[in-house]
């Protein structure tokens, strides 16, 4: 046990090592097997799930359960900048989420990749990705955190952009790979922000440099000596990186366009890595940013809002990939929301259930559209329950958990409701409830065009093979129980509820028991699933009076406004191509005909006369003496002018 927790930074080198093997040994026969690269990949997150359930084990039966070593990368004058490895209940949550999500996608990526000329080029960027995801995890201070956050950063848009002979593909990739810089901008600011304001702390303490563990201690001496304004600026800074990280609202359309990637890779950001990341960091920096209201109370809009709004926008949405991205955005609206009512835990909750049935639902996408061959527009589908049924009843599952309709998220989702009950924030528990409500509605959409009625499509589509069902029945599993085991309803190995295991018991939000708000959540729900059943099973469309074209035709706005995805898109990119780009081309045209300009004459008047000079050097010595004794008499002529004068 001590072995795994001594040794966790094995849990992030083996997929590093796995990349280089892969990627050095890819002109060596052995290795361009794809057996090869796919035995190294499991084999590397296979043995860091083992080591990360070890570490779990270690921490449950530890009440203060914490582990923390760094060695000094840089050492430069008062500053030493440190890298290192911590282990408390936080990271091993998420250390066992990421292995064991990332373990269920390789295998499926063995193959729904099969075919593909990339194949070990994708294993390779998928160790790659592994290696900068757990590195995040395991940071000990916020300089080892923005390390690997950019290369988090680099995985992603390394596999959004696998397919990059497709525009389509490269143009997301460069747009989540920009977008993102954008929040890192902030949360670079951030960073540098609370260091400047705490340096001198840092130089008198043998905590190492902007250390996790010293935030807490760190922040009231921050906020003394910056004042609220630069302090409020300093944690908003820090929760910009969770913004674009997370796709929160604005800078939120990056992920649904990430859907140009491979569907395994898909999974894997929208379930357990890059996505989570940012909730994980306001998690980490909690103690920290807690100390400004304004920060906490923005917090909690952008959650609700994105919520909010990711949600209307997967109402109505064609394409099965894209609506379950707008469902990942609202997702994590949720978490932040928490976060922002002071309920990180209520927040992380929701980030492990989320993680497993997301990824089974993306996984299931995945299946169909490797079934029919890459169509993934839902109004080609249907009646696929017949030919994949495993794919449909893990998607049923996915969707009654995502739904809150008593698997993994009615648990978590109702923390979150207990969460803005003891916060008093009422009209946003309105508005979450309504998303819930939403949520259910837009899901078992998805469900009911793709798995039920009669098959739309041109194709043949064919059932998956046993590296594709084994993951998904593997991810029921924790989709149906994981949240009641975690929920404190059922002593699971001892630890209570998953917010009790997690966070001190003075940070814990009061929990409300009153039934009154599930019994709504649930009611809601159900009032979703059944009047998505009502407008797209077949079986009612006959008897429904009313049909979806007649309820589009009443509310064309809100419908244009929803398949649209409100026109930010279009916003963007009028503000880039109108605003942006013209200028740049003002911009550009000053600096080739004025800027240039200038120096290129410079370069024709010295080359100008250095052909005047040419002229005279013809290798004829008189001429030479000739000039020489003119160049003497003018100017002895000049200095005698000069004298009588």
């Amino acid at each position: 046990m001590n072995f795994a927790v001594e040794n966790a930074w094995m849990i992030a080198a083996l997929p590093l090592w796995t990349f280089l093997l892969i990627l050095v040994g890819k002109g060596f026969r052995g290795y361009s097997d794809k057996r090869v690269s796919m035995g190294l990949t499991v084999g590397a997150t296979s043995i860091g799930l083992i080591l990360s359930s070890l570490i779990l084990i270690w921490c449950i039966s530890h009440p203060n359960a914490y582990f923390e070593r760094n060695f000094t990368w840089l050492n430069i004058g008062d500053i030493k900048l440190s890298f290192g490895w911590v282990i408390d209940r936080l990271s091993a949550i998420m250390l066992m989420v990421v292995t064991s999500v990332s373990l269920m996608v390789q295998i499926y990526t063995h193959e729904y990749m099969g075919h593909d000329k990339g194949y070990n080029r994708f294993y390779a960027y998928l160790s790659l990705f592994n290696f900068s995801m757990l590195g995040l995890v395991l940071s000990t201070n916020l300089f080892q955190m923005y390390v690997f956050w950019e290369l988090v950063g680099v995985s992603s848009y390394l596999l959004i952009g696998f397919w990059f002979a497709r525009p389509s593909a490269a143009s997301a990739a460069k747009k989540a790979f920009i977008m993102n810089r954008i929040g890192d901008f902030g949360f670079l600011a951030g960073i540098l922000g609370l260091l400047y304001f705490s340096f001198s702390y840092w130089v008198s303490s043998p905590d190492i440099l902007l250390s996790f563990s010293s935030l807490g201690a760190v922040a009231p001496l921050v906020f003394a000596k910056a004042g609220m304004p630069i302090f409020t600026l300093i944690c908003f800074g820090l929760f910009m990186g969770t913004i674009a990280k997370s796709a929160q609202y604005p800078l939120h359309t990056w992920l649904p366009d990430a859907m140009e990637g491979p569907t395994p890779i898909s999974a894997l950001i929208h379930a357990a890595t890059m996505v989570a990341a940012g909730v994980y960091l306001l998690a980490r920096v909690f103690p920290f940013i807690s100390l400004s209201p304004i920060v906490m109370n923005i917090i909690l809009w952008v959650g609700a809002i994105t919520a909010f709004m990711s949600a209307l926008t997967a109402l109505t949405q064609p394409d099965i990939k894209k609506a379950l991205a707008y469902s990942t955005c609202s997702q994590l609206g949720f978490m932040v929301m928490a976060v922002g009512a002071g309920a990180y835990g209520a927040g992380m909750f929701h980030l492990v259930t989320h993680a497993y049935f997301k990824a089974m639902l993306f996984l299931c996408s995945g299946a169909v559209i490797h079934g029919l061959a890459d169509q993934q527009d839902m109004r080609y589908m249907g009646g696929l329950r017949k030919v994949m049924p495993v794919v449909a009843y893990a998607y049923l599952i996915g969707t009654f958990a995502i739904s809150g309709l008593f698997l993994s998220g009615f648990w978590s989702k109702e923390e979150i409701f207990s969460a803005l009950v003891s916060s008093h924030n009422t009209f946003l528990l309105v508005i979450a409830l309504l998303t819930a409500g939403m949520t259910s509605f837009y899901m078992f959409r998805t469900y009911f065009l793709t798995f039920e009625g009669e098959y739309r499509g041109h194709g043949h589509p064919h059932k998956p093979g046993l590296a594709i069902s084994i993951p998904l029945i593997i991810l029921a599993i924790p989709s149906i129980f994981l949240g009641f085991m975690l929920s404190g309803k059922l002593s699971f190995m001892g630890i209570g509820s998953f917010s009790q295991f997690l966070v001190p018991a003075k940070e814990i939000a009061e929990h409300s028991e009153s039934l009154l708000i599930p019994v709504i959540s649930v009611s809601l729900a159900i009032g979703g699933m059944l009047l998505a059943g009502l407008l797209y099973l077949d079986r009612f469309k006959s008897k429904f009076p009313v049909s979806v074209e007649q309820i589009t035709d009443k509310i064309p706005v809100l419908y244009k406004l929803s398949y649209n995805k409100f026109y930010i898109d279009d916003a963007y990119k009028a503000f880039a191509y109108r605003i942006v780009m013209r200028k740049a081309q003002v911009l550009s045209m000053f600096d080739k005909y004025i800027v240039d300009g200038l120096i290129n004459l410079t370069a024709l008047f010295v080359g100008f006369v250095g052909r005047m000079l040419c002229l005279l050097q013809n290798g004829n010595v008189q001429i030479y003496l000739t000039i020489l004794l003119t160049g003497f008499v003018v100017i002895s002529a000049f200095i005698m002018l000069i004298w009588f004068v």
